[in-house]
């Protein structure tokens, strides 16, 4: 037998599972645009619902043991959430500082004491990574310099030597906020714990290598080679370097499907890789691509999985893997044997509109209360459309006028409705189309 993909059981999300993070090869969590948490104890046999959170838009996870871990989120009342009973309870971090990032885009978890977050994903808000050296009783904020306007993805291989990836911009338009037009990829890394930081792209970073309206999005380590995804809606590309950082290459994902505005990347060795992500600049391919030459030619993979933004492995040489999109897919040598995880995310069609869109919604009985919230695609809440307590059961048309809770109209592009009640959520993708 060979190494393949297969999906887990864990149910299909309206938009995404956006991370997925394994202690072992049985032992996991996953988070979804539901706002759910997810454990599962057999490799993805079975999942549970630990908690659900149903005003975070919730990103990334991360865990130093089977009993702490650490959830952040891009909105919502909480930045961070915190377990150290594996799952069983999740609680706030309210202790944040508050001129550290509003929005928590990844977490590393050293050890249980020592622990990083890094955000935004917004270059109009300041960028910046979070430390912990104590569990969580106090916190420091790390300033990179080098004018970081994007910080997305972090990891550490101990507690002294680290990467974050994400953007700089070093166009200057006065009175104007940054961006995403204005971006470049850039790669930071420490060797001292996070007291200071060096951009390790910087040499690149005026040579058409590096388009601007790009930036790094997910971090991969195979021994010291590196490789980071990038965000583009135009193209697709990633960052390789095999000597720890010290230079760099952009590598253009070539395959048929023309995938582009890539997220989710991974390597099993120096050859055999995957990236995936939302596919194309309207958020709707959901495209997977293959290489087995080191990233220098790729083949369409949508076997592999749809709208994939992690990849995680274990074992050295590689066991195990997992990969989080739709739902969370696991690599193994056989392939698991197919598990039912309910409609593909292919087969729930997104909503589309122009000047609205309306849903129907059946409010269960016994609800003792109803939201809808609108977040825009990088996870800025929008709009509270609904927000009801003791809702009436029975059918009910929503309709959403495509305006912000201040009254605006939003200009076309993807959004993530979700729709609360008790202890149940769905979320879908919607368009507003030109």
């Amino acid at each position: 037998m060979a190494f393949g993909w297969s999906k887990t059981s864990l149910p299909v999300a309206g938009s995404r599972t956006d991370d997925v993070y394994f202690v072992s090869e049985a032992v996991g969590w996953a988070v979804n645009s539901d706002g759910r948490i997810y454990f599962t104890s057999d490799g993805g046999m079975t999942w549970v619902v630990q908690t659900l959170l149903a005003a975070s838009y919730l990103r990334c996870l991360g865990f130093s043991s089977v009993t702490n871990g650490w959830v952040g989120a891009l909105s919502g009342p909480h930045r961070l959430y915190r377990t150290t009973d594996g799952g069983a309870t999740w609680a706030p971090v309210t202790n944040l500082p508050p001129e550290g990032p509003a929005r928590i885009c990844g977490i590393f978890a050293v050890s249980d004491n020592i622990v990083f977050a890094s955000g935004t994903n917004y270059p109009n808000e300041p960028a910046a990574v979070l430390r912990t050296t104590d569990g969580g009783v106090s916190w420091d904020v790390l300033k990179l310099g080098g004018m970081p306007a994007l910080l997305v993805d972090i990891y550490f291989e101990d507690a002294l030597s680290g990467w974050v990836v994400g953007a700089i911009d070093d166009v200057a338009h006065p009175g104007r906020p940054r961006q995403r037009r204005d971006v470049v990829p850039a790669v930071f890394h420490t060797s001292d714990g996070g007291e200071t930081w060096t951009n390790q792209t910087e040499a690149n970073t005026q040579s058409e290598e590096f388009p601007r309206g790009e930036w790094g999005w997910k971090f991969h380590k195979l021994g010291d080679t590196l490789f980071v995804s990038c965000e583009n809606f135009l193209d697709g590309a990633f960052l390789r370097s095999d000597d720890r950082g010290a230079s760099w290459q952009r590598l253009r994902v070539n395959d048929q499907q023309r995938n582009s505005n890539l997220e989710g990347i991974g390597f099993v060795d120096m050859q055999t890789g995957w990236v995936g992500g939302w596919g194309d600049s309207l958020f709707e391919g959901g495209f997977t691509s293959a290489t087995e030459d080191g990233g220098q030619n790729w083949e369409n993979a949508k076997h592999v999985g749809f709208r994939l933004n992690r990849f995680r492995f274990l074992g050295d040489p590689v066991s195990t893997g997992y990969a989080s999109g739709d739902t969370v897919y696991k690599y193994s040598d056989p392939p698991s044997a197919p598990l039912l995880v309910g409609a593909a995310a292919e087969d729930v069609p997104d909503i589309d509109g122009f000047d609205s869109v309306s849903i129907d919604v059946d409010v269960i009985p016994n609800a003792d209360r109803l939201t809808v919230r609108l977040w825009e695609r990088f996870g800025r809440e929008v709009r509270l459309l609904v927000d009801e307590t003791d809702p009436v059961p029975g059918q009910r048309l929503i309709t959403w006028d495509f305006r912000d809770d201040s009254g605006e109209t939003l200009p076309p592009g993807g959004f993530v409705m979700r729709i609360v009640q008790g202890a149940t959520s769905i979320s879908r993708i919607i368009h507003r189309r030109t």
